[in-house]
């Protein structure tokens, strides 16, 4: 009896430790680890793992619509904050410092998913 009772307390365990928040799949610098977890706890569930989307309602963050050029630091500061008329304000659930943390792992995840900025042309 006590060994059944074991292997429930161990099977929910397992459970609840797995089904949770979506897991990181990307590998990035330590820099950019704070803000890959930062990431994980408070924006997965809606923009997926690693901001890829897939299967959300939110949208895909690794995408060239948010490059720094089209969506800039600011902007995600202020949709973080304040959310939008489809994602709620997270600025109880998230600090200054934090939302740094996460624009930088962002541009990070962009560029390592080979998506970066256009370069103008200079006209000379």
């Amino acid at each position: 009896m006590k060994f059944n009772r074991l292997i429930l307390i161990v099977s929910l365990a397992l459970v609840g430790n797995t089904s949770c928040t979506p897991k990181a799949t990307l590998e990035v610098p330590e820099s950019y680890k704070k803000g890959q977890n930062v990431f994980h706890k408070i924006c997965s569930n809606c923009h997926g793992t690693d901001g890829m989307g897939k299967h959300t309602k939110a949208p895909r963050l690794i995408d060239e619509e948010y490059l720094a050029p089209n969506f800039t630091d600011d902007n995600i500061s202020e949709t973080i904050l304040n959310g939008t008329d489809k994602m709620p304000p997270q600025r109880k659930n998230i600090s200054a410092e934090e939302i740094t943390e996460v624009i930088k792992y962002l541009r990070y995840s962009q560029k390592a998913a080979g998506l970066e900025p256009e370069e103008d042309e200079d006209d000379s």
